[in-house]
């Protein structure tokens, strides 16, 4: 049973060779760990046909707590022992979104494995890159 109720909002959707996540925080550790662990088959599946992208983009807020980016960590921990990561990911978040300043520094450094990671402003910039990186990974 969860200490807490799960706070955030993650759906994500499938774009060719790119899963797309829209999140809306502030998350807690409920909140990563039902949410995005909903999502791995989707990734799952995605990894199985080649390379793969990821963008992820942010709304409201990208605060999460201390053990909600412990969640983060250990759940990229999993996918990695598994295999299933993508081979490049993005983060989108405007300047208006609360948390922007702290936060993305923070989930750079989660991201280590097959794929870089930048950070971005704009959805179109991030999926021209993630983009470039499949079609140079082909």
């Amino acid at each position: 049973m969860p200490r807490f109720a799960p706070h955030g909002r993650i759906t994500a959707h499938v774009d060719g060779p790119i899963v797309c996540f829209e999140a809306c925080g502030p998350f807690n550790a409920e909140a990563v760990e039902g949410l995005l662990r909903a999502y791995q088959p989707l990734i799952a599946r995605l990894s199985g046909v080649g390379p793969f992208g990821h963008i992820t983009v942010f709304h409201d807020s990208m605060l999460a707590t201390p053990d909600g980016m412990e969640a983060f960590d250990l759940l990229l921990r999993d996918w990695r022992q598994q295999g299933i990561l993508p081979c490049a990911n993005a983060y989108v978040a405007g300047p208006d979104v609360v948390g922007r300043a702290v936060m993305m520094p923070l989930f750079s450094r989660l991201f280590t494995g097959p794929g870089p990671f930048r950070d971005f402003v704009a959805v179109d910039e991030a999926e021209a890159w993630i983009r470039e990186v499949l079609a140079a990974r082909r």
